[in-house]
């Protein structure tokens, strides 16, 4: 049997994560996905909530914590 672990954003998160994605700096087409970059979630468990950062791999100094801190 697999087990399975499901990570969810709140409205507040997603709200946050399109607020941050809109103000990264623009993608030339073609360097973009695969070999050339992408978005990633960060998900750390702990025993009072979950925390949550945003990245892009071609802004490494731009990465986002999205966690909701006021839920902890």
């Amino acid at each position: 049997m697999t087990k399975m672990i499901k990570f969810e954003l709140s409205q507040s998160q997603l709200k946050k994560y399109e607020e941050w994605k809109a103000s990264l700096p623009k993608i030339d087409s073609g360097h973009f996905g695969a070999s050339g970059g992408g978005y990633w979630f960060k998900f750390t468990p702990t025993g009072i909530g979950d925390i949550v950062v945003v990245g892009r791999d071609d802004v490494p100094e731009l990465d986002c914590d999205i966690t909701d801190w006021e839920n902890f």
